[in-house]
């Protein structure tokens, strides 16, 4: 999941936008959740003494997004385990055997 905040009333949307499609390169095969973005404008303003967020809305949406990451990691997980046994029967794999 990708998140940002930035001082500005964009909250990170380009940078986001282009750490997505970094990450989305072939090479690293990193599973990033789609339609996962939150994007904190106004930054300075946003937190309270204590570093806590202060709208009540936007925690709320961010909390809903944690929800969804974990869910998206329990299924990130069990394709993990689905292609592992997969790899593995095609290297066990023999046509003597079959």
């Amino acid at each position: 999941m990708i998140t940002g905040a930035s001082y500005g009333v964009l909250g990170s949307s380009r940078a986001q936008a282009h750490l997505r499609q970094i990450l989305d390169a072939p090479e690293l095969k990193a599973r990033i959740m789609p339609s996962s973005e939150f994007l904190l404008s106004h930054s300075l303003q946003a937190f309270d003494a204590d570093n806590n967020l202060k709208n009540p809305e936007q925690i709320q949406e961010l909390e809903g997004l944690f929800e969804d990451f974990q869910m998206f990691i329990n299924i990130m997980k069990q394709l993990s385990h689905t292609h592992a046994a997969h790899v593995k029967a095609a290297e066990n794999f023999s046509w003597e055997n079959n």
